[in-house]
């Protein structure tokens, strides 16, 4: 069974990690994964957090979320509609 409370912790490191700027001197992988090879996108989509999801897909986390499983595959599978539409607004934002 997985761990929220480790999903969650990853899901805070990462955003620290953006927020912090430690980006921009690529010292940090933003694809850290957990111990079920699940990432900080999986777990912002899995718990619902928009506006994380937003986050990481702006800093271009890996949308290979767990083995797999897409991002946006699971997106549907949460029914989140909010974050399914930062999908559409992606993918209508690279073929502009």
């Amino acid at each position: 069974m997985t761990n929220y409370s480790d999903g969650l912790f990853l899901l805070k490191l990462i955003k620290h990690r953006i927020e912090e700027g430690a980006i921009f001197f690529k010292k940090v992988n933003l694809d850290t994964r957990d111990r079920f090879s699940q990432n900080a996108l999986y777990w912002a989509i899995s718990l619902e957090r928009v506006e994380d999801v937003k986050l990481l897909l702006k800093h271009n986390v890996s949308r290979d979320i767990a083995p797999n499983l897409d991002a946006f595959s699971y997106a549907l599978e949460v029914n989140n509609s909010d974050i399914i539409n930062l999908f559409d607004m992606e993918e209508m934002a690279i073929s502009a």
